[in-house]
């Protein structure tokens, strides 16, 4: 008799990750131009800088020693510091001003393990939370696992619509629903998938906005602060972040990550929660993982001491400047004739483009373009991945496309393929 193992309902209804199948299909074929996975460029990984690092950390028996034990929950105390630390010179403060938010920091196994955390901790089948649109379409997966319910709002050139937020917030109300808002999810910086960073006049009226509609709720409705791609601007300078305009220090919670400015594989994140999402998440996290891995954190701690973060951070800039500028280029090239059918973004930071088609074309896996663009040898993520399934079923012309992997000459050659697909599928 063979007996069948039964799943819970939380695995159940979580969906297989969509970008799978784009990274398989990538290594099985390497013909194939990929403009889909947002992997950080390969040649720009930090080798020598970590490899110093962890010979210096590890050449010292003691501190060796400690690297290779277990650490705490709330992650290495003297890294939370330098981070607190940095966000003060980032926003142009006194030395101290943020200090008591050193307590208040977690570090995660990259920014994804604290957005699953925050979600545990906030949210139960059949909440709400406000997600722009499109938005980081990876997000959307933990908020399926809970139970949760996502519901989109509008983007435009500078970001979130606040007119568009605010009526989403009183159909919500209108319908009974208020009570069930749990949280808004925000990536103001060059923002996957579009590239789209928030206005600078639009951060202070956000917050404004979410503690406006908090109090007719009569609970705090947190903001989560996507930061992850936050220094990597290569166009002005980037604008002060919610978490400082957030003066109560109860609603925005700062998520940021190692990964895109300095290397994936550190697998490092953090985040600076309000108060009383502290004891919570570290709850949780304890049940997790007991702690991030140490030496990560060793590691980390050195080259941010040492200056070779930084000095990566200048380097990655000047990478993705030059990518986004042969790609962009390359598309006004071989787009600039349907430029009246097709429109896309124009990133200054980041590593995103969001392509935007006619209407009736269908992006998606099973749709003509993408078999085309198979065809021609060039891939990208489907843009419906990204848009929340509520209020109307998602849209199905968009594609995301990003720079970060593919050198100048295959991001030029992406581009011709990815123009020849669409000028089949349109004309």
């Amino acid at each position: 008799m063979t007996l069948k193992t039964t799943i819970s309902a939380a695995a159940a209804r979580t969906a297989a990750p969509s970008i799978s199948g784009l990274m398989k299909l990538a290594l099985e074929r390497p013909e194939v131009v990929s403009l889909a996975a947002g992997f950080v460029d390969q040649g720009s990984l930090p080798v020598e800088a970590t490899a110093d690092a962890a010979a210096r950390i590890l050449g010292d028996e003691s501190a060796g020693r400690v690297a290779l034990q277990y650490g705490t929950t709330a992650g290495d105390e003297a890294l939370r510091a330098i981070l607190i630390e940095r966000l003060e010179a980032q926003h142009g403060v006194p030395p101290g001003t943020y200090r008591e938010a050193v307590g208040r920091t977690v570090l995660t196994n990259g920014s994804a393990q604290l957005i699953y955390l925050v979600g545990e901790a906030l949210l139960d089948p059949g909440d709400i939370v406000i997600v722009e649109s499109p938005t980081y379409f990876v997000f959307l997966g933990p908020l399926e696992t809970r139970g949760a319910r996502a519901i989109r709002v509008p983007i435009d050139e500078g970001g979130l619509r606040l007119d568009a937020l605010e009526r989403t917030f009183e159909a919500i109300r209108d319908r009974g629903e208020l009570g069930r808002v749990k949280l808004l999810y925000t990536i103001p910086e060059h923002a996957n998938p579009t590239g789209i960073s928030l206005a600078i006049d639009r951060r202070k009226p956000l917050l404004d906005l979410v503690r406006r509609w908090s109090a007719e709720a009569g609970r705090r409705i947190p903001i989560l602060e996507d930061s992850a791609y936050h220094g990597l601007s290569f166009g002005p300078e980037e604008a002060p972040s919610l978490w400082s305009l957030d003066e109560e220090r109860e609603t925005v919670i700062l998520a940021r990550t190692f990964s895109k400015t300095f290397s994936p594989g550190l697998k490092l994140g953090y985040g600076v929660l309000p108060p009383s999402l502290v004891d919570p998440v570290l709850a949780l996290k304890g049940n997790h993982d007991f702690g991030t891995a140490n030496l990560c954190q060793k590691l980390a701690r050195m080259v941010l001491a040492d200056g070779e973060y930084d000095r990566q951070v200048a380097r990655l800039k000047e990478v993705y400047a030059r990518k986004a500028a042969a790609f962009l280029e390359a598309i006004d090239a071989h787009f600039g004739p349907m430029r009246d059918r097709v429109a896309w973004t124009r990133p200054r930071g980041g590593l995103y483009v969001w392509m935007t088609l006619p209407e009736g074309v269908d992006t998606g896996f099973d749709g003509p373009l993408f078999r085309r663009c198979l065809d021609e040898g060039v891939i990208y993520v489907p843009g419906e991945f990204a848009f929340a399934p509520e209020p109307t079923p998602p849209p199905r012309n968009h594609m995301r496309l990003t720079f970060g992997v593919p050198d100048e000459a295959a991001l030029a050659e992406g581009a011709r393929r990815l123009a020849a697909a669409v000028r089949a599928t349109i004309e």
